[in-house]
């Protein structure tokens, strides 16, 4: 039994993306998960079997705050002797993977779900981009969430092909299927309590409303469209750019804020939108996809491998206005390839992204990496003779566990 901890730099994180890997890990490991609690003594999906730890990680960069989380956390891990550290999200990976170097734990993991640089210029980019290529160096193995995205960071020198694995065909997480799945009564009552009739094509975004999710080019796209049947453009999530203003001025649009039965409006809605500038894999898209609703997205990585363009979606170019509004356009005229579209997106995430999927792949990531960081351990206590008698092994063990890392991939 290994001891492992996660860190995040909010709950949120783990309700959302990792609350299945953490309870199946606590069968064969005792699990423990730190993160800005603020007062919570339970975490929404993680069971009762995983230890708690409160610790505050500012989300925006502050050399104090990040100083001390750092000191805190190199602390607990010293105190607690971990076996594994894996950090998710940049801020608490760099936070993390200092402190668990430091701190000299076996086994430092990383999920990269994104690079908030991609889209930068200049100094911030560069900064931004050594201080991924920092803690990325700490790690011992790191995933990413996509394989254009894994692809992404070796091209950028970030990290190598041989330290990064992508689970199963991406994602974070996966989906799961009995939550998210298309539901006819939720449609008519969603679409009467909002007064959408059934003859409306409805366009839906979910997400953070800010600039680089694209809500420029949406709301540009949306309004050159015409059409012989009504047309609404729905937004849901947190607005951090005051695009509601904008958006409530529109009456063919609506800004709904957040929402907590998201499979409902999946299932109300005729298409999925997300213009995204970045992303690591887009868990939206698939999320709508086991609703049976086809996505609209930008072609850049991530977003790429979330959509099979012409069979699950369609891409278009990042921040083309004009791409994007021939692709809404082309949905509207042809309500056969939306039901086209809409069913094979669904077929796909049955076959490609089941959570139950990525949760078995996860564990045999475990699995292969703590077999890698136990036969290191057991090498290192060796004596000289004893460890040229095994050396004749290592290359036929590496290769092994290269077989494990593909059959992952």
């Amino acid at each position: 039994m290994k001891k492992v901890l996660f860190v995040t730099a909010v709950p949120e994180t783990a309700s959302a993306f990792l609350s299945g890997y953490l309870n199946r890990l606590t069968d064969e490991h005792e699990v423990h998960f730190a993160t800005s609690l603020e007062g919570r003594i339970s975490v929404d999906k993680v069971n009762a079997d995983v230890t708690l730890h409160d610790l505050k990680i500012a989300r925006k960069p502050s050399i104090f705050k990040d100083i001390s989380s750092l000191f805190k956390l190199w602390q607990l891990i010293r105190r607690e002797q971990f076996d594994v550290v894996h950090s998710v999200t940049p801020k608490a990976g760099l936070v993390t993977q200092i402190a668990a170097f430091c701190a000299r734990v076996p086994a430092r993991f990383h999920t990269f779900t994104g690079q908030v640089w991609a889209t930068k210029t200049g100094i911030k980019r560069t900064l931004l981009k050594l201080l991924d290529k920092l803690f990325a160096s700490l790690t011992t193995a790191c995933l990413a969430d996509s394989p254009s995205q894994r692809q992404f960071l070796i091209n950028n020198c970030i990290t190598t092909a041989l330290k990064c694995t992508v689970l199963a065909k991406g994602s974070i997480s996966g989906v799961n299927l009995e939550k998210f799945q298309h539901n006819s009564e939720a449609r008519r009552q969603l679409r009467a309590n909002l007064g959408i009739d059934e003859a409306t094509f409805v366009f839906l975004f979910v997400g953070r409303l800010n600039r680089e999710k694209g809500i420029p080019e949406l709301l540009t796209a949306f309004n050159s469209l015409t059409a012989n049947r009504p047309m609404k453009l729905l937004f849901i999530g947190a607005d951090e750019e005051e695009f509601s203003t904008k958006i409530s001025q529109q009456s063919n649009m609506e800004f709904l804020g957040f929402q907590r039965n998201i499979s409902d409006f999946y299932s109300m809605a005729d298409c999925l939108v997300l213009p995204s500038h970045r992303e690591g894999f887009g868990n939206v898209i698939i999320e709508a996809a086991a609703c049976k609703l086809p996505a609209i997205a930008s072609n850049i990585y991530g977003l790429s491998d979330a959509v099979e363009d012409q069979h699950s979606g369609l891409l278009h170019q990042v921040k083309n206005v004009e791409a994007l509004a021939n692709l809404m356009q082309q949905l509207i005229d042809s309500p056969e390839l939306a039901k086209t579209l809409s069913e094979q997106a669904y077929q796909r995430v049955v076959a490609d992204f089941d959570e139950e999927h990525l949760i078995n792949a996860f564990i045999a990531y475990y699995h292969a990496q703590l077999k890698l960081d136990d036969t290191f351990k057991n090498n290192n206590n060796l004596t000289t003779e004893e460890r040229n008698k095994r050396a004749s092994g290592k290359s036929t063990e590496e290769s092994k566990s290269r077989d494990v890392n593909e059959k992952i991939i």
